[in-house]
């Protein structure tokens, strides 16, 4: 930058180095989220706009691939608006977000995909036996095969929605606040994280509360697992594995009712429309997912001992500084 800009001490000038972080030629925290937020909900909000519906008439598997193909747009605004904040504002490679594909992906997927459908499925079980669900039998929409086919297409609807969500709610959000509290000596670790996760849990509860205050601190409150899922992994496999098993288990499950929908449950209120979810399910649902974090928190120290967050999180590799030395870890 112009001499100008810079003191005697050769660093930017007040109020420059508030807002630009001159070690890594970006902008601060700060203003990185706030431009990955709305880059974001722009790209996201036009996509919503365009959502085709190439197949004609009202039957099921017409439904469910409308249903998938209708959710590109949106889905691929988010992880493209995600993609251009991190190459262009945060000059940061990819994998920093948590996308790596590494060994042991897929048995990481798993066991989120586990713990998502087991909180999903004991939500269900635990209203049936408490009594403000009422169990009303199975349903196998068109036969076996027709119902295998829905199932397909109502997971890859889902995975859909729920990979740019994470790659941006996770990977973006929580890295960038994590990276800007970390920068604080006087900050420890675990405060950076919580403020990290209670930030991403925050933005959670604000998008999704559109379908009800209920409905949005449910999802604020499973987007703290979420958060230490991704925190305490270092990748977004786990996290993807929760939400999907989550929302795919409520479908299959019936408090989110689709066209694959195979048991069928009934409930004289709900929080949001379109769901089978009265408020004791939410708490419910919360109550699963504090399980959860303990669960996860335990595996972890369990499998390393006394665990750390991974230094990928809290520093970033940037574009174009590969030859710098390797992130040490701290607390």
């Amino acid at each position: 930058m112009s001499r100008t800009l810079r003191n005697g001490n050769d660093q930017l000038r007040l109020p420059l180095r508030l807002v630009w972080n001159d070690g890594e030629r970006r902008p601060r925290a700060p203003l990185r989220l706030a431009a990955g937020i709305v880059v974001v909900l722009m790209f996201a909000n036009t996509g919503r706009t365009l959502r085709p519906s190439p197949f004609a008439g009202d039957g099921p598997l017409a439904e469910v691939a409308n249903n998938l193909i209708g959710g590109i747009p949106q889905s691929g605004g988010i992880a493209l608006g995600v993609v251009l904040v991190a190459l262009v504002v945060d000059r940061r490679v990819l994998t920093d977000l948590g996308l790596r594909l590494g060994r042991g992906v897929w048995r990481r997927f798993a066991g989120g995909l586990a713990l998502g459908a087991a909180i999903s499925a004991f939500g269900v079980a635990a209203g049936v036996a408490a009594g403000f669900y009422e169990f009303g039998g199975f349903r196998l929409t068109g036969g076996p095969g027709a119902w295998a086919l829905l199932a397909v297409g109502t997971a890859l609807s889902q995975l859909l929605v729920v990979v740019p969500e994470e790659l941006f709610v996770r990977g973006y959000i929580i890295t960038n606040a994590l990276e800007g509290l970390d920068g604080f000596p006087s900050v420890p670790r675990s405060v950076a994280v919580a403020v990290a996760v209670a930030v991403s849990s925050l933005f959670f509860y604000l998008t999704h509360s559109t379908r009800g205050e209920a409905f949005g601190v449910m999802a604020g409150g499973l987007a703290v697992l979420l958060g230490v899922a991704y925190v305490l992994s270092g990748d977004l496999a786990v996290p993807i594995g929760v939400h999907f098993g989550v929302n795919f288990a409520a479908m299959i499950g019936g408090s989110a009712p689709q066209q694959a929908t195979l048991v069928r449950i009934e409930s004289s209120a709900t929080v949001a429309e379109s769901l089978v979810l009265p408020p004791e399910a939410v708490v419910v649902r919360l109550f699963g997912a504090a399980v959860g974090v303990g669960l996860l928190v335990g595996w972890y120290r369990r499998a390393g001992g006394d665990r750390r967050v991974p230094a990928s999180i809290v520093r970033p590799s940037l574009r174009g500084d590969r030859g710098t030395d390797a992130p040490t870890e701290r607390r």
